[in-house]
């Protein structure tokens, strides 16, 4: 067993991490989709000390939340949980995946969740690019087929899927495989103990069970390619079957370092971004560079030498990982989510060091990696210089200054320089490799596209100048394209955006300029349409329903008080219940107004499927006093920032919505239990009920 842990005392929740070092790859050849049903069993299997809560649903009502991921390689649940929960969390989530009950019932309910899964993802750009990897791989392979899973696949044999997840669970959820990472404010030692608990939960290593080690997959095919919305090359650096733990960290730190523009000055101008990554998603087994836009191949074959080399240089020898202290990437704003990336990381770092002893890999000038090539192309991209553009009014710019009261999350950002700007209803575009030059410059950039328009942020010193520039080069175009799954674009319409450009800098020294420099922006508006890949894919149709407040405090508590309370029992009643479809979820938008959905994805006749969403949440509302039974919770609902870049983009994203402060930071003083039982007696007079539809075709409606 793997342990790993970090202390973060700011932290109000912790993560946890379980890693199995096993994946779809592992699972029988005749039998793809195994490892994925395995994954949902144990996630919705009752669990053994209450025959009526499952994992997802103990963590709804306890104000956390889980996840699982199957990926090639390995297989990982991870959990966020108030810290006071964790322990409790952590051995339930432990126990289940140790011992799990595998009922047929449960199996019947999950293969047909993963096939509605396969239905409303099969023509993803995702799953496109899964189909291309397998392409790449040796025929003989078990990778070079797909092994999402469906109904067809896993079969009907509810009692031969039994015994074959059974098999399954033995050889591979036991102490040899697993991997347990745990972030959280609770002191080293204690956290030490717990994680020796969980690891005690798990069965030994079992005789002849499978090794450890991979077995190479890929082929002699050179490149692939792969439908999607824009051009861009991917670049696989197979990496050999035997590295040691040290040497893919050294990797790690490659991508890293690439990231903060290392790559810039060797790309051709018409590359508009890259990002590389250590074990990329359906290729965990590979060094990533994924080039967006397009370069001669000559360019390419250049800087693919260049990497080769770049590569080989920590492979080449052994090198000593001297860090002791996890740090996220530069630009991280989800903590959660970095934890849980180098938590995989860690565990296919242990499946690719199985090896090394034995044989280990130190490659010569003339062994360099080559990679293989995923080459997406798209019939229409964004080129600048052929936008045609016209020039509109100067707009009016909205504009706030100021902290806001950021510092009282990170005190760092008292001494921060920022700039923030949005756009309504346009797609920005920012200049080639943009954010990469800032990264190099030491600047951190991110930006956010939504169904309402778009925003860039800049952090550092420099950044209003670092801004300047990028509003200056950059480009919006009216067309935005869509991403996404229908569900996910429909929830973005949730949140309430200014009709007008709008400007947040930390210094009122800095707003004219930015502001001058948006509006400028804003007037030159790209009028050319934007084309997307035409994909035969199944029709579906997403359906939300919202609930809308104007947005006192009172009211915004009581949305957060309603999706913790929901969450649960929608996602029981709408999925297993009612199979109204594979995605069936509570989301809010804080703001003013604020705003609840209940949003569920189907492929089926939409109409009998939106009375059914209308019924069940007239339901849920009827019995609204429940929500008010743990009004202590409260504390536990909302998760504060765990980063400076997050503290700055809630911020942000508060006032957009119509608000000064964020909820973490508005506290509970004005809210009580009377005000909200007062709130819910008048609930139908404040609050404003709509039916939101999206279809596959883009056609979107609303009806109250």
């Amino acid at each position: 067993m793997q342990g790993m842990l970090a202390h973060a005392p700011h932290l109000t929740h912790a993560h946890v991490s379980i890693t199995i070092a096993a994946g779809y790859l592992d699972e029988p050849s005749t039998l793809p989709g195994l490892a994925h049903l395995l994954e949902h069993v144990l996630t919705t299997a009752p669990l053994t000390a209450s025959s009526n809560t499952s994992l997802l649903t103990w963590f709804a009502q306890h104000q956390g939340s889980l996840n699982a991921h199957t990926d090639d390689y390995v297989t990982d649940v991870h959990l966020s949980i108030p810290a006071d929960s964790l322990e409790a969390a952590a051995l339930t989530v432990a126990s289940q995946l140790a011992t799990p009950t595998i009922s047929p019932p449960t199996i019947r309910t999950e293969v047909a969740a993963i096939d509605a899964e396969w239905q409303a993802r099969q023509h993803s750009s995702a799953m496109q690019r899964l189909s291309a990897i397998a392409t790449l791989s040796d025929p003989q392979h078990i990778g070079a087929g797909c092994r999402h899973g469906n109904a067809q696949t896993l079969g009907h044999h509810i009692w031969l899927l039994h015994e074959a997840l059974t098999t399954f669970h033995r050889n591979h959820y036991h102490g040899g495989r697993v991997s347990i990472a745990i972030i959280s404010p609770r002191a080293t030692e204690a956290v030490t103990r717990l994680i020796q608990r969980m690891a005690t939960l798990f069965n030994p290593l079992p005789p002849n069970a499978p090794a450890l080690a991979i077995t190479p997959r890929w082929g002699s095919l050179p490149r692939a390619k792969v439908v999607g919305t824009a051009h861009a090359v991917e670049l696989l650096w197979p990496l050999p079957s035997s590295v040691s733990r040290h040497q893919f960290n050294a990797l790690s730190d490659v991508a890293d370092s690439l990231n903060q523009g290392y790559l810039v000055d060797q790309l051709a101008n018409s590359i508009i971004d890259y990002h590389a990554t250590a074990a990329p998603t359906g290729a965990t087994d590979t060094f990533s560079l994924a080039l967006t836009g397009t370069a001669p191949q000559e360019r390419l074959e250049v800087l693919e030498a260049f990497l080769s080399e770049r590569l080989a240089a920590p492979l080449a020898t052994a090198p000593i990982d001297h860090r002791t202290v996890w740090r996220p990437p530069a630009g991280t704003v989800q903590l959660a989510a970095a934890w849980f990336v180098y938590a995989r990381q860690q565990a296919l770092a242990r499946r690719l060091a199985a090896n090394t002893a034995a044989q280990p890999y130190f490659p010569t000038r003339d062994r360099w990696p080559v990679p293989h090539w995923l080459v997406y192309s798209a019939p229409t991209t964004f080129q600048h210089a052929d936008d045609a553009a016209h020039l509109a009014a100067v707009p009016h710019v909205q504009r706030w200054c100021g902290q806001y009261g950021v510092s009282d999350d990170f005190a760092s950002l008292a001494d921060t320089t920022w700039a923030a700007c949005f756009i309504p209803n346009a797609m920005f575009l920012p200049a080639p490799l943009a954010a990469k030059r800032c990264a190099r410059s030491g600047v951190i950039c991110q930006h956010m596209q939504l169904a309402q328009g778009s925003w860039v942020i800049t952090v550092g010193e420099g950044a209003t100048v670092a801004m300047q520039t990028l509003l200056k080069e950059a480009n919006v175009n009216t067309a935005i394209v869509p991403q996404g799954l229908l569900a996910q674009r429909l929830v973005q319409r949730l949140t309430p955006l200014p009709a007008t450009p709008a400007v947040w800098v930390s210094h009122e020294a800095d707003a004219d300029v930015v502001c001058h420099a948006l509006a400028d922006l804003a007037s030159r508006i790209a009028t050319r349409s934007v084309q997307t890949p035409s994909i035969n894919g199944s029709a579906s149709t997403a359906i939300m329903r919202t609930l809308s407040l104007p947005g006192t405090p009172t009211q915004r508590w009581l949305l957060v008080l309603a999706e913790q309370h929901h969450s649960a029992a929608f996602f029981q009643q709408a999925r297993y219940d009612h199979h109204l479809g594979y995605v069936a979820a509570v989301r809010r938008s804080d703001g003013a107004p604020c705003s609840l959905g209940y949003v569920v994805q189907t492929s089926e006749d939409a109409e009998p499927v939106g009375k059914k969403l209308l019924s069940i949440t007239d339901a849920l509302w009827q019995a609204a006093e429940d929500i008010l039974q743990t009004p202590t919770s409260l504390k536990h609902s909302l998760t504060r920032p765990e980063t400076p870049l997050a503290a700055l983009i809630t911020q942000w994203q508060s006032l957009l919505s119509g608000t000064d402060q964020p909820l973490h930071r508005l506290g509970q003083q004005s809210t009580n239990s009377q005000a909200l039982n007062e709130l819910l007696t008048l609930i139908n007079t404040h609050g404003h009920w709509q039916t939101h539809w999206l279809d596959s075709t883009g056609h979107y409606r609303v009806n109250d």
